[in-house]
C-alpha cells in the first residue's frame, strides 16, 4: 500500500469524519424506518420516487464526502521551486515544506503541507478545501442539505401521523393509522430532528460561503488579502500606492468553469489582462513587509506551558480570558525571544525565534512556534530595525526582501504611522522605540 493511500485512509481516523458518518447512519436509519410506516414504497409511484430519493441523496452525500476526503485539496510538491529562477523573488518560502509557495497556495498547519488554492481547513473532512476537491465539497453540501430537508419532512410527518393514530382509528381511517410510535423510535426521531436542524443551517451557511468563493473566484484567505490591500492604501495615502486589482476574477461563468470543469494544475491560473501570475504574491510580500514594521519584540521572563487553559500555571483570571480562536498555544522558556503581531490584555500572539542552541543541534523544541501565550510571561524589549530579516516567515534572506522592499521607500515613515499600535481590546500602547 502506497504512503499516499495510507495518508488518505488515515484521514478517516479523526473525530470529524467519524462523527459525521455516525450521525448520517443514525439519521438515515431513522428516516428509512419512519418512512416505511408513513409512506411505504410500493403503495404508489410517488412513494417509490420518494424512497429512491432517500437513497440517491444518501449515496450522493457519502460519495462526495469520501471523494472530498480521499482526493484532498491538492498539495504543492515538497521542495517546489518555480521553473524560472528569477521568479523566486516574487514568492514566499515555506520552511516546513522546504520549498516555495506557489501562487494562491498557503501552508495549513493541520495538514502540515502547502495547499493549492487553499480556501479553509474543514474538520468534518479532516483536510483542506482547495483546488482538487472544491467541486466535490460543494456537491457534498448540496446532497447533505437536500437530504436533511427531505429527512426532516418525513420524520415530522411520520410523528404527526403516529400521534394521530387513535383519532384516525376512531374516525374510520384505519388504513392511515400505520405509524406505531415506541419509546425507541420516538427518541431516535427527536435526536435525528435536532441533528437535521443543526446540519441544515450549517450546510446553508457553508454553501452560501462556497458559492461566493466560486462566483468571485476568491477564496476566504484571498478575500482577507484583498481587504488588507485596501487598508494599506487607505492607511498610507501619501505613499500613493498603485491600486490593487485582484487578478483571478474572470467573470462568474469563467469562474464556475474553472472550479467544475478545468481546475488547472494548481500552479498557474488564468488572470485578467494587465495582471500576471505574481500580482497577488507581490501584494502579499508588501503586506508581510508592513507586518514586520509593526512587529513588537518580547522576551520571556517566566515559563509558559503552552496549555489552552493554563489555570494552574497562570491562575484563573488569565484562563477566563483565553482567545476565542483555534490557533495553537506556544510553550516558552525564560529568555526566549518572541515577535508579537497581535495583542490582547491577557494574551499575546507571536512567533518564537529559534535559539542558537536549536540551530546548532539542528532540532527544534516540540510544539508550535507560532501562537498565543499569556502576556504576563513576557516583557517588551527594544529591537534594532536591522534585525527584521530574522522575523517570522521563514523566507531566505536576500531572495525575499529584495522583492518586499520595492514599493516601500522608507520604513521610518511606516513606523511613524504605526507608532500607536492598538491592542485588540481597543486600548493604545506605545510603539517600540526603533533606532
Amino acid at each position: 500500500m502506497s504512503n499516499e493511500l495510507k495518508d488518505d485512509l488515515r484521514r478517516f481516523i479523526h473525530w470529524g469524519p467519524i462523527t459525521l458518518l455516525t450521525l448520517t447512519l443514525i439519521v438515515t436509519w431513522t428516516v428509512i424506518h419512519m418512512n416505511s410506516m408513513w409512506w411505504a414504497p410500493g403503495t404508489s409511484l410517488e412513494s417509490v420516487v420518494n424512497y429512491a430519493l432517500i437513497w440517491v441523496q444518501t449515496f450522493g452525500t457519502l460519495y462526495n464526502f469520501i471523494r472530498s476526503l480521499m482526493v484532498g485539496p491538492g498539495f504543492v510538491p515538497l521542495k517546489w521551486h518555480p521553473p524560472v529562477r528569477k521568479d523566486k523573488k516574487f514568492l514566499q518560502f515555506c520552511t516546513r515544506c522546504n520549498g516555495y509557495k506557489a501562487p494562491r497556495s498557503h501552508h495549513c498547519r493541520r495538514c502540515d503541507r502547502c495547499v493549492m488554492k487553499m480556501d479553509h481547513h474543514c474538520p468534518w473532512i479532516n483536510t483542506c478545501v482547495g483546488r482538487s476537491n472544491q467541486d466535490s465539497f460543494v456537491y457534498f453540501l448540496l446532497f447533505f442539505m437536500s437530504g436533511s430537508i427531505q429527512g426532516g419532512i418525513i420524520i415530522v410527518s411520520a410523528v404527526i401521523r403516529g400521534i394521530q393514530k387513535r383519532w384516525l382509528i376512531r374516525h374510520g381511517l384505519r388504513h392511515m393509522a400505520t405509524v406505531h410510535l415506541t419509546q425507541t423510535n420516538l427518541m431516535a426521531c427527536v435526536f435525528s430532528l435536532g441533528v437535521i436542524m443543526g446540519t441544515t443551517l450549517a450546510s446553508i451557511k457553508l454553501l452560501y460561503m462556497q458559492l461566493k468563493v466560486i462566483l468571485k473566484n476568491q477564496t476566504e484567505i484571498e478575500n482577507w488579502i484583498v481587504k488588507k490591500a485596501a487598508f494599506r492604501r487607505n492607511a498610507y495615502p501619501q505613499k500613493r500606492i498603485k491600486a490593487f486589482v485582484y487578478p483571478y476574477n474572470l467573470g462568474w461563468k469563467a469562474n464556475i468553469r474553472e472550479v467544475f470543469l478545468s481546475p488547472g494544475d494548481g500552479i498557474s491560473f488564468p488572470v485578467l489582462p494587465g495582471c500576471d501570475q505574481y500580482s497577488l504574491t507581490r501584494e502579499q510580500l508588501q503586506q508581510k513587509k508592513d507586518k514586520r514594521a509593526r512587529t513588537r519584540v518580547f522576551r520571556c521572563i517566566r515559563p509558559a506551558t503552552g496549555h489552552w487553559v493554563p489555570i494552574f500555571s497562570q491562575r484563573l483570571w488569565v484562563s477566563l480570558h483565553i482567545p476565542c480562536t483555534d490557533d495553537p498555544r506556544i510553550a516558552l522558556k525564560p529568555d526566549d525571544i518572541i515577535h508579537v503581531t497581535r495583542i490582547q490584555e491577557y494574551w499575546l500572539y507571536g512567533e518564537r525565534m529559534i535559539t542558537e542552541k536549536e540551530k546548532v543541534k539542528m532540532s527544534r523544541r516540540k510544539g508550535a512556534i507560532r501562537g498565543w501565550f499569556p502576556s504576563c510571561c513576557a516583557v517588551e524589549i527594544c529591537e534594532d530595525s536591522d534585525s527584521e530579516n530574522d522575523l517570522a516567515g521563514g523566507e531566505p534572506v536576500g531572495e525575499q526582501d529584495s522583492a518586499a522592499v520595492e514599493h516601500v521607500d522608507t520604513d521610518l515613515e511606516i513606523l511613524e504611522l504605526l507608532r500607536d499600535f492598538c491592542c485588540e481590546d481597543g486600548r493604545k500602547t506605545k510603539r517600540l522605540r526603533v533606532k
